[in-house]
């Protein structure tokens, strides 16, 4: 390892910029901070990652302390992504594909990233010692590399969790065999037993990676700065983010059909956004003129719109291990300080922390009526011209907290 005066990270992240997306956002943003703090760092990644749109966000922004070495890679299932138009599903030849792709690669199709990465990362050690390699996932690839490295130079190993691995809700949906499945448990019990420190981003998936290695903690997602912005004149709600069929945006349909059906104002105020990348949507006739999908949007743009906004629409996915995750998109909903009304299919961590810092209300998808009255009362706030702020969030949700307590605990292990 480096000596005392390095401070030198390799992070390998299969996302970064010009990419975007949410899988970018914690550790550009991290990385940037932590040069601040006396780091360098090498960011191992893919040239043009597959189903990734482009942000130009976050360009000029990058610190000249952060090095980035872009990696071109076969990727399976590049031809089922498209820049300007959703995924091309359905078709004997899509299924087979991805039976293929659940089952022959593993742990992911980004599998082929793991060797050339392995490569670039040793001729990198021997140029310049490093403190730390950083792996971040999903995709899982990244971690099955940090572990193929883990003895090497003796560099110390931070695995990265922003999601489970096992129970990530896109290996539930993926065709797989039993006996795959339990090799993807092996093995992620192998990386979080063997890395020298383990991260999270929620107490709940903590808590189940503790069972083995002590060194498990939560740095939690968090918000960049607050965003201001007047309401809009319509009764707005917004949904911000990726959005998959399991979390069930039939439910809202369904909620602001019955309230237009019941209130001609509503009807006529209402006005429903959605920005993100979306499995196909279909709004009821009657909400044609309220409804707009926007598809992907920059950062920069999704800042400006979430303070405009009555209602921030939240939606879990429909898994049975969604208690562990917070979506990321919660802190920038905080920092926009409307109201959040998160509908889930089981409590855990995002309800906990909707309700504990009374960021709006979470239901069950199942409760419906109550779904249904408490937007309804949102509705009589707006006629009356009562709806405020929400509070300025905790302090402890801020990146640069969250970033100050990364820099901390890799000070804590170096040696």
């Amino acid at each position: 390892m480096g000596g005392s005066e390095n401070k030198h990270i390799i992070l390998v992240s299969y996302y970064w910029p010009p990419a975007g997306g949410s899988g970018v956002q914690r550790w550009w943003f991290f990385a940037n901070q932590l040069v601040k703090n006396g780091w360098t760092i090498d960011v191992i990644t893919v040239q043009d990652p597959v189903g990734s749109p482009v942000d130009d966000s976050f360009q000029g922004q990058t610190h000249p302390n952060i090095h980035v070495f872009p990696l071109s890679i076969w990727e399976p299932g590049k031809r089922f992504y498209h820049a300007d138009k959703p995924k091309v599903k359905g078709g004997l030849a899509y299924h087979v594909i991805r039976w293929v792709r659940a089952n022959f690669f593993f742990p992911d199709a980004r599998q082929f990233f793991i060797k050339p990465a392995i490569r670039l990362i040793k001729k990198r050690l021997k140029e310049q010692p490093a403190d730390w390699l950083i792996t971040t996932g999903p995709p899982h690839s990244m971690h099955v590399l940090g572990y193929a490295l883990r003895k090497t130079n003796n560099i110390k190993w931070l695995a990265d969790f922003r999601d489970p691995w096992s129970k990530f809700f896109v290996n539930y949906e993926l065709p797989m065999m039993s006996f795959v499945r339990n090799r993807h448990k092996r093995m992620e019990k192998k990386v979080v037993s063997a890395a020298d420190c383990v991260i999270t981003t929620s107490p709940s998936l903590t808590a189940i990676y503790k069972q083995y290695n002590p060194s498990v903690v939560t740095i939690l997602n968090g918000y960049e700065k607050l965003l201001d912005g007047e309401l809009a004149q319509k009764f707005t709600m917004t949904y911000a983010g990726a959005l998959k069929s399991n979390q069930h945006l039939e439910i809202v349909f369904s909620t602001l059909k019955n309230l237009s059906d019941r209130n001609q104002l509503f009807a006529k105020q209402l006005h429903f956004r959605l920005y993100g990348e979306s499995d196909n949507i279909n709004p009821p006739s009657q909400l044609k003129d309220q409804f707009v999908a926007y598809g992907y949007r920059t950062k920069q743009e999704i800042d400006f719109v979430l303070p405009q906004s009555h209602i921030l629409l939240l939606l879990g996915n429909d898994h049975p291990d969604s208690q562990l995750v917070i979506h990321g998109k919660l802190y920038a909903y905080m920092a926009a300080r409307r109201p959040v009304l998160a509908l889930v299919n089981k409590h855990g961590d995002m309800s906990k922390l909707v309700r504990e810092y009374k960021l709006g209300a979470v239901f069950l998808y199942t409760e419906t009526d109550k779904i249904t009255a408490w937007v309804a009362s949102q509705f009589e706030d707006y006629k009356a011209g009562t709806v405020a702020h929400l509070g300025m969030p905790d302090q402890s949700f801020s990146r640069e907290k969250q970033a100050e307590d990364l820099h901390l605990l890799l000070n804590q292990f170096k040696s």
